[in-house]
């Protein structure tokens, strides 16, 4: 497959990392609650599930078979996410403490909690979902073939869904509500690593081993919008049946998800390295571009127009979201070049 290919994946990636802003904001809440809910709640849906697959293409691309080099991929992977995580955890410390995260039922336990699976910030669970859903991939990929951790991973999918979307059908079924009880005491969502993200990771390294013919874009953009289409039908139904215990996970977002992703593979279009990495910092940063709207906003008192006016207040942080990761990417890249500039120093002493 033509690495030029690849730019479609991109620009998918910095589509759905706005989508995931929209999920946050609510865009069209102050004019239509019901448009907003097939946006914001049904949509958005699909953000997270190609952030996954993407990673497990570009992460199992790279499987070559050999312990010691495939070991050395995930040890890097896990070091790069892990540095990120560590980053987005320091950055959030001051709106924790004026969010009083630290006081009432903070306790050590709910600490862990949170830095494994739930996030210390209510978008940074996707960290330590990626991390733990590479790990349970990784490992089992070793050990089986790719059809036999399909099957895994769906089964987890399966627990996962029970748990999130379709809680209402085990509720109060003696012996299987206790089994979910037991696991939120260990985290908040099923939508964590453990269940969540793994299928998703398998499906992208999927796609790597086994790219589909190429056929035409209408062809994967029909059988994405049949899927999406599903996928709104689905979550329409469980929310009329008062089903969901949360709204992350449908069996209809896999199809969805998949032919979304090979869709975008026909994409023409560049990119470079920055335009890659905005993707990554809109996702960390754009809650801050929320709360610095808002309060930009009543200082200057016009709430009237960029808070209360949903569609604007999503575009505002929309925009300053991108503003703070193309910072956030020129930051990175001075520090690289100073730490390569550096290295090569040292080098030539020695």
């Amino acid at each position: 497959m033509a690495k030029s290919n690849y730019g479609g994946l991109d620009i998918l990636k910095f589509i759905v990392a706005i989508l995931v802003i929209a999920n946050h904001t609510g865009p069209m809440h102050a004019y239509n609650a019901n448009a907003d809910y097939l946006i914001s709640g049904i949509l958005t849906r699909i953000a997270v599930p190609i952030f996954f697959m993407t990673s497990g293409f570009f992460f199992f691309r790279k499987w070559t078979g050999v312990h010691t080099n495939d070991s050395k991929a995930w040890l890097g992977y896990m070091k790069k996410i892990g540095v990120l995580y560590v980053i987005a955890i320091l950055l959030y410390i001051p709106l924790n403490l004026y969010t009083g995260y630290f006081k009432e039922s903070f306790t050590l336990y709910s600490f862990f909690k949170d830095i494994v699976f739930d996030g210390t910030f209510y978008h940074l669970w996707y960290l330590p979902a990626l991390m733990i859903g590479i790990t349970i991939t990784y490992f089992l990929y070793r050990k089986m073939s790719l059809t036999a951790l399909l099957a895994i991973v769906s089964l987890l999918y399966v627990i996962g869904l029970f748990g999130d979307s379709y809680y209402g059908l085990i509720e109060g079924v003696y012996g299987i509500t206790q089994f979910y009880d037991a696991m939120f005491f260990i985290f908040d969502y099923t939508r964590n690593g453990l269940f969540y993200a793994p299928i998703y990771l398998v499906l992208g390294a999927w796609a790597a081993k086994h790219p589909l013919q190429a056929r035409k874009p209408i062809i994967y953009a029909s059988l994405f919008l049949l899927s999406l289409g599903l996928m709104f039908a689905e979550a329409i139904m469980l929310k009329s049946l008062e089903l969901p215990r949360h709204d992350s996970m449908y069996i209809f977002a896999l199809p969805a998800t998949y032919f979304l992703f090979q869709w975008a593979l026909l994409w023409k279009g560049q990119s470079g390295r920055a335009f890659r990495e905005w993707r990554v910092w809109i996702y960390i940063l754009h809650p801050i571009a929320i709360v610095l709207v808002r309060g930009a906003a009543k200082a200057a008192g016009i709430e009237a127009v960029f808070i209360t006016n949903s569609l604007i207040h999503f575009a505002a942080v929309c925009l300053l979201s991108v503003v703070l990761a193309a910072v956030a990417v020129k930051i990175s890249d001075i520090k690289f070049k100073i730490a390569h500039k550096h290295d090569n120093g040292r080098r030539s002493l020695s």
